[in-house]
């Protein structure tokens, strides 16, 4: 066999080696290279880096083995034996009989073996101590290396990094410029890692190995652009986005997209995708053109890794003795990679906790109802608390002023769609997400336990809905299918007649076809959920609605770097689109009087989460738990004959139906509940969101009342489970940060400022001894 061939199996052989144990999820102790769900992003960078380790290795000994005499130093058979040994040991691998450091320990095993035989049985030159020589004289040796590709490639990350600072507004110019000498010190590092790594695999691979090496370091510069993109719109980075996504949403991208309010078919992505790649493809094999002439030695490289390691840390040493703790961790929110050793604290305390579950849908089969009024709950995509306005949405603010229960303002459950609406529903943390999923899932998708019971009760359940409920299975989810409890699931799906239009016009079908419906039912026993999703990105609303305010952003995609006057037309837009949201909530209103059920029904308008304009460095929502995009109005107008309710300081979406179990009861459940009922809760209480898409900020978890905030983050919180430990990341009062000297005093000003609500979401939550 020939050596080329020879070679290129050894070599796809040890790429293989390298990535088998993320694939069979081999552990190391407490280290596994698979991290579980929702870690695709960072799963890529491991099978690439896993494969570059393993190709190199194997590679490396066929290019030794192949070294000086190929014939006398039986060349061939050694190569055949390390082929033959490694094929065996990723079969052992494979099917479970080796595993973890027995993996790695037999392949080292094999390494030596052949090792020791071709230097002792076939006599192959030893490496000596004068063959060191050999490594100084590479370094020192001129070579052709695409130096433009790396130049290029540096520029783009410090455009990309200092573009990112100049962007931190809470930073102060000093700070600033300090952290750009930090960064440039880190990326040229960066660049001259990277650099001998394409060394490596390039000169140890195949030849024929060279252009796919170079064809996936081309991705590099997107996902560059694309990480600034997602800084920029989403205040997340790249890597998170894909992470956040899990394998189930790359799969299904088009349904994200669209659940995003992106129109985009997979066919269009693709093409989209692949021309990005095939043009930076082309511009690197340009850029080595260009530098086929341009050499310069390895050794440069390495004195620019060492400089750079050098500069970062030095600049970190120095910076901690000045830089507050909040702003010198917003470097580490902002760049998650940093190469300094010295970093900040994670955090001002830790606590082992146990969430409480909140199993109360399942302790009746069925509940006596007192009163049984038609109950119409509209979600209303984005609403933000401070847009509910007179010269914004002048229905709604007079509802809320006249009608609804009085409540000062509202926090969400979460600040995504999916998760909202869970904690909504089922009045649970919404970290008990995915775990209802894979319940549900397991049995076939019957819908929440909560629509169960309220049919159980006598309801007839409905949904009518403008928006696809296929993103994030909310529809199988929350909705069910087969044996779901609704009698009427109406959502856009192909057949549909609102399938392929804009959410203005399918709103409008949907709200027409719904109050024929409702105006043939006889009163009373109805529980309708429907939504207005106009609101959501790309901002919309009807042709023929009279918008207030005519200048307005008429762009597809916001810009990165923003001017005040382009996050003023980008309101407007927005401001626009709940406007149109208020012209249906009226006419459904005015539909209801018309037919006489408005004063004996309960009629709910509330957002599903907030969205942010630039407040803090980003668009739209899923980037952080910061006001603007978890205080979203709930407004509960109760039957005429009850009147507005007692008035309430400030609610979650949590409280929503232990409020209605209780008006529909009769008077208050033994039920244990995340939220409180509005109708008899009259102090202050604590409300809880918590998210999966914490962005930049990695902040997972908010307690809040009576003005006071304790941000909270974990582990993998990106995955949605719930956590067995927390870090308290900041806490905040009325006035701002709230500093104290110790973990202790933390802890205890959790329990002063939060007393009701460690028992409520909380079976264990106890201070982590240092």
């Amino acid at each position: 066999m020939p050596y080329k061939i020879l070679h290129s199996l050894l070599w796809l052989s040890g790429l293989l080696f390298g990535v088998l144990p993320f694939f069979m999820h081999h552990s190391y102790g407490e280290i596994s290279p698979y991290l579980g769900e929702n870690n695709f992003g960072t799963h890529v960078l491991i099978v690439l880096i896993s494969a570059a380790i393993g190709s190199t290795i194997w590679g490396g000994l066929s290019r030794w083995l192949s070294s000086g005499d190929f014939i006398q130093h039986k060349a061939k058979t050694w190569m055949l034996t390390s082929l033959f040994g490694l094929w065996v040991i990723i079969a052992l691998g494979y099917f479970g009989i080796l595993s973890s450091w027995a993996y790695l320990l037999v392949a080292a095993t094999l390494l030596a073996i052949v090792l020791f035989g071709a230097i002792r049985i076939s006599h192959h030159p030893a490496p000596k101590r004068t063959e060191l020589s050999k490594i100084w004289q590479w370094l020192k040796h001129p070579q052709a290396s695409n130096g433009p590709f790396f130049l290029a490639l540096y520029s783009l990350l410090a455009w990309h990094n200092i573009t990112l600072i100049n962007a931190m507004q809470e930073l102060e110019p000093m700070h600033k410029f300090s952290l750009i000498i930090n960064r440039m010190c880190t990326q040229l590092a960066l660049t001259g890692i990277l650099y001998f790594i394409i060394q490596l695999s390039i000169e140890n691979g195949p030849r024929w190995s060279r252009p796919w090496i170079w064809a996936i370091i081309s991705i590099a510069p997107i996902t560059i652009v694309l990480d600034l993109v997602m800084h920029s719109f989403w205040n997340q980075t790249f890597l998170f986005f894909l992470n956040n996504l899990g394998t189930d949403g790359i799969l299904n991208f088009d349904r994200e997209l669209r659940g995003g309010g992106v129109d985009l078919s997979i066919v269009s992505l693709l093409g989209i995708i692949s021309g990005t790649i095939l043009l930076f493809c082309g511009i690197t094999y340009l850029c080595s053109k260009l530098g086929s002439k341009w050499k310069f030695a390895p050794m440069w490289m390495s004195l620019l890794i060492v400089l750079g390691f050098t500069g970062a840390t030095i600049e970190q040493a120095i910076g901690m003795s000045w830089k507050s703790r909040r702003n010198w961790m917003q470097e580490y929110q902002e760049f998650g990679l940093q190469l300094s050793p010295i970093r900040p604290e994670n955090g001002v305390a830790h606590f082992d906790v146990e969430f409480r579950q909140h199993h109360w849908q399942t302790q009746h089969e069925s509940i006596e109802f007192k009163h049984k009024p038609d109950i119409y709950l509209i979600f209303i995509e984005s609403f933000r608390q401070d847009a509910l306005l007179s010269e914004i949405t002048p229905f709604l603010y007079e509802f809320a002023q006249n009608e609804a229960q009085p409540i000062d303002h509202t926090w969400t459950a979460s600040n995504g769609t999916h998760l909202s609406w869970f904690s909504t529903f089922t009045s649970r943390v919404a970290t008990a997400r995915e775990h209802s999923r894979d319940v549900a899932h397991a049995k076939q998708w019957p819908g929440l336990d909560v629509f169960h019971l309220l049919k159980n009760s006598g309801y007839d359940l409905q949904i009518h809905t403008a928006k696809s409920l296929e993103f994030r299975d909310m529809g199988c989810h929350f909705i069910g299918y087969g044996k779901t409890p609704f009698s009427v699931i109406r959502e856009c799906v192909e057949g549909d007649a609102t399938f392929g239009l804009s959410y203005p016009e399918r709103e409008v079908i949907v709200f027409e076809d719904l109050k024929k419906q409702i105006s043939e039912q006889t009163p009373g026993g109805h529980f309708t959920i429907s939504t207005i999703d106009s609101p959501h990105f790309k901002y919309s609303w009807h042709p023929d609605f009279d918008i207030p305010f005519p200048d307005y952003y008429e762009h597809a995609f916001f810009p990165s770097s923003p001017t005040e006057e382009d996050t003023r037309l980008i309101k407007n837009q927005y401001f626009n689109a709940l406007a149109w949201g208020d012209h249906l909530a009226k006419d459904f209103c005015e539909h209801l009087k018309k037919i006489g059920k408005y004063d004996d029904s309960i009629v709910i308008f509330m957002g599903d989460h907030g969205e942010e304009f630039q407040e803090h460095g980003g668009w739209l929502h899923v980037s952080s738990l910061e006001d603007e995009q978890v205080q979203s109005p709930m407004l509960i107008k109760w039957p005429k004959s009850m009147g507005r309710g007692p008035e309430i300081s400030e609610a979650n979406h949590l409280d929503l139906m232990p409020s209605l179990f209780e008006y529909l009861h009769g008077g208050s459940l033994p039920i244990d509940t995340a939220g409180v009922s509005l109708l008899s809760q009259q102090e202050p209480h604590t409300s809880i969101s918590t998210t999966a898409q914490g962005g930049l900020t990695k902040e997972a978890m908010l307690l809040t009342r009576d003005g006071f905030k304790a941000y909270f983050t974990w582990p993998q919180y990106f995955n949605g489970r719930q956590s067995d430990t927390l870090t308290l990341t900041r806490f905040v009062g009325p006035h701002g940060d709230i500093i104290l000297d110790s973990p202790e005093d933390y802890a205890n000003a959790l329990e002063e400022f939060f007393p009701d609500g460690i028992t409520r979401f909380f079976t264990k939550f106890e201070l982590t001894p240092k």
